[in-house]
């Protein structure tokens, strides 16, 4: 396994990573890289084939990648956030590239996402075969070509669930988040990086640790600067009550790119 340790100096010239630039719309920038990573609902359960033409399309300005492989929304059966947060985020930053790289996968805990990865720890919550995938995602980035003049723009994190059903995962979810935050801003080089946070809902007649999710959730948009609470309540799911459908998926990226725009102001 690559030390993520040994990755800090090449992921951060890979994003030519500064000091905040100011506001993220302005036209003579480079480009605005954004993280997406997480669960199933970050992966998204939208059905690509319910979408008109047109609802799957990424403007040209916007780059998107799954894993190390570019890709387009269209070509995959389901869908998540990126297509809103791509097309909102183009018409409010028409003159800028905008980058999204997206490493999510379902049923996934923060102990699989632990940048100190443990593959007994990460078997509590039946992850151990998965990790690490913190590491993965930086060996990602440090693989994509984005140029000197990219600005890392914030990580928008979707994940929880998985957690709220186990209750030692649960009962850590606050020391583990807020470890996974402060690794991927030394890591990335910015100590400043917004760290835009989902709010998990899963049912929790069967997810008994939902409620201590929800608050340490909660609790780090309170605590740790940067960090910022994304609404999810009244979104509207499939009927596992746990997966966001369609219009639940879309109005979801609305919200992340109203949020990545927020952010920009007050950077």
């Amino acid at each position: 396994m690559t030390s993520h340790r040994a990755l800090v100096w090449v992921v951060a010239g890979a994003l030519g990573l500064m000091a905040p630039r100011g506001h993220l719309a302005a036209q003579n920038q480079g480009p605005l890289v954004l993280l997406l990573a997480g669960q199933s609902n970050m992966v998204g359960q939208g059905a690509t084939d319910d979408l008109e033409a047109s609802e799957a399309v990424l403007p040209p300005n916007v780059t998107y990648f799954i894993g190390s492989q570019a890709a387009t929304p269209a070509e995959r059966p389901r869908f998540g956030p990126e297509i809103t947060l791509g097309q909102d985020l183009a018409a409010a930053m028409p003159g800028r590239k905008i980058v999204l790289v997206k490493h999510a996968l379902g049923g996934t805990s923060l102990l699989a996402w632990a940048p100190q990865w443990d593959s007994t720890r990460a078997e509590i919550t039946g992850n151990a075969a998965v990790g690490p995938l913190y590491d993965q995602l930086l060996e990602i980035v440090r693989g994509l070509d984005l140029g000197p003049e990219a600005e890392l723009g914030a990580v928008l994190w979707m994940q929880g669930e998985r957690d709220a059903r186990m209750g030692e995962a649960g009962a850590e979810y606050f020391t583990n988040l807020t470890e996974l935050i402060a690794a991927f801003r030394g890591d990335l080089g910015s100590a400043e990086l917004p760290f835009l946070l989902g709010l998990v809902n899963p049912p929790p007649n069967r997810y008994p640790a939902a409620q201590e999710v929800r608050e340490a959730q909660e609790r780090a948009a309170r605590e740790i600067p940067g960090v910022h609470l994304v609404a999810t309540d009244d979104l509207t799911k499939w009927d596992d009550d746990l997966h966001y459908d369609n219009a639940g998926i879309l109005e979801l990226g609305r919200r992340f790119a109203a949020a990545v725009l927020e952010v920009s102001r007050v950077r």
